[in-house]
């Protein structure tokens, strides 16, 4: 893995300074040290240099190492601190990591184990450049609008692609499909594509998930009356030259699909209640959990339909093939659960995403935004508490042992008798024909067993 290399530290100690950067030289020898002995000039050295890290003692002339911290962190989000410092006080510790410090170490420390901090905290900067190196220069090469996928957090190469080919059909006059299991961010890409079609004109969001025939169409089509406060405006007059958004197409009702059909052929409708067609203006884009084809098998959608919604596809990984983006996506979610919850963002530990990278999360985004709230609201303002994660892992694992252990059935099932004597001669191999065992196992007395026995050979 490249690392960010450049380490400046900073120690009114001259000669604690050169034992340092010679320890760290040899220690951590991909990195490039600076040494600064003069508070006064660690902010200008940050403008000067790109440093990945700073490692900073706390107390000196001039300015103190908390105020630096502070104004690091404030003018220099993208740089790593820790304090390296002979004040072995807790409460110091607490409020420096409080304040953004990556980590506190004491001089008497071992300083191999400050040397394997400097390297994770080398390799944690280098991972979010090279995120935004991979975005700026994927995004400035190919996008016009990269904007418009700001509501989208990603460095997956696969997903990047998706960013564009979005907007090359964004402004086709086709229908777009956008399919991925429930949690990948079907809506998100689809608000992305809004941004792109038309910023300034309407968003109509319809959840078609089990909506009946009648209320599709109402929801839709709307509805004019001659009586007073009956008639209703429908999503397709709502919209009016924007963009119509289809959630979970794969559970309209089949005659409700033959009437959506012919608004994307005709590009008319009519509300309920009228004779005279109205006219479609809207871009329409439509999601789906499900795969349509399978469900045109089973007769429940209709492949006329299929085939005009699909003219441009979008395929959405699930979560479990983003490993890249997992501690990414739990720092944003830290951000936003401290924010709605009124805390202190707590720091994401720093082999969590490592952890997580074995499972599944059937849940998708919706299920580690879940998880990350829930760190949160249990964490102590310092750390991220980790034990949502551990929990769904222990609880995966556990559910997979229980269905490895799970009976299989044929498609066709078996008779009572038969299973009766498919368990006995199972039992009996497995104890090399002891019926006293084989009677235990099977949870009867040896009595029982052998009459069985006796029975099936007299049948044979």
């Amino acid at each position: 893995m490249k690392l960010a290399r450049n380490i400046l530290l900073v120690d009114d100690e001259a000669p604690w300074l050169r034992t340092l950067a010679v320890t760290l030289n040899r220690l951590v020898p991909e990195a490039v040290i600076d040494t600064c002995v003069d508070s006064r000039q660690v902010m200008n050295r940050l403008e000067g240099t790109d440093y990945a890290l700073v490692l900073l003692d706390l107390t000196m002339p001039f300015h103190s190492g908390e105020d630096l911290l502070a104004q690091i962190r404030l003018e220099h989000p993208n740089t790593r601190v820790i304090i390296v410092t002979g004040v072995n006080e807790v409460d110091t510790a607490v409020r420096c990591i409080k304040n953004g410090a990556y980590n506190y170490f004491i001089k008497t420390d071992d300083v191999a184990d400050l040397a394997l901090t400097v390297r994770r905290a080398l390799e944690v900067v280098g991972l979010e450049r090279n995120y935004h190196r991979i975005k700026e220069s994927f995004l400035s090469k190919t996008l016009a609008q990269p904007s418009a996928f700001n509501n989208i957090l990603t460095c997956e190469p696969n997903l990047l692609d998706q960013f564009r080919y979005l907007e090359a059909v964004a402004f086709s006059p086709e229908p777009i499909l956008i399919y991925g299991e429930s949690g990948t961010g079907k809506d998100e890409f689809a608000k992305s594509c809004h941004q792109l079609y038309s910023p300034e004109a309407p968003f109509v969001n319809v959840n078609l998930a089990g909506i009946s025939e009648s209320a599709f169409e109402l929801q839709l089509f709307g509805q004019l009356s001659q009586e007073p406060g009956k008639s209703q405006a429908g999503a397709l007059h709502q919209v009016g030259k924007g963009l119509l958004y289809l959630n979970e197409i794969g559970d309209l009702p089949l005659a409700s699909q033959a009437k959506l059909l012919d608004v994307l052929q005709q590009k008319q409708y009519y509300p309920i209640g009228s004779d005279r067609p109205y006219p479609v203006s809207c871009r329409i884009i439509a999601s789906t959990q499900h795969d349509l084809l399978a469900r045109n098998q089973e007769g429940l959608f209709r492949r006329d339909l299929l085939y005009r919604l699909r003219a441009h596809k979008i395929h959405l990984p699930p979560l479990r093939q983003r490993k890249l983006d997992i501690a990414m996506l739990i720092n944003h979610f830290i951000s936003l659960a401290a924010a709605e919850m009124n805390l202190a963002p707590p720091q994401q530990p720093n082999d969590l995403a490592n952890q997580l990278k074995c499972y599944d999360f059937p849940g998708n985004l919706h299920e580690l935004k879940g998880m990350v709230f829930d760190a949160v609201s249990r964490s102590d303002g310092i750390q991220l508490n980790i034990s949502p994660f551990m929990e769904a892992i222990n609880e995966h694992k556990s559910t997979a042992e229980h269905v490895g252990n799970s009976i299989i059935f044929p498609q066709v099932l078996p008779t009572l008798a038969n299973m009766s004597q498919a368990l006995i001669d199972e039992a009996m191999s497995r104890t090399a024909n002891n019926q006293t065992a084989a009677a235990q196992m099977l949870g009867i007395s040896q009595s029982a067993l052998s009459r069985r026995i006796t029975k099936k050979d007299e049948c044979c």
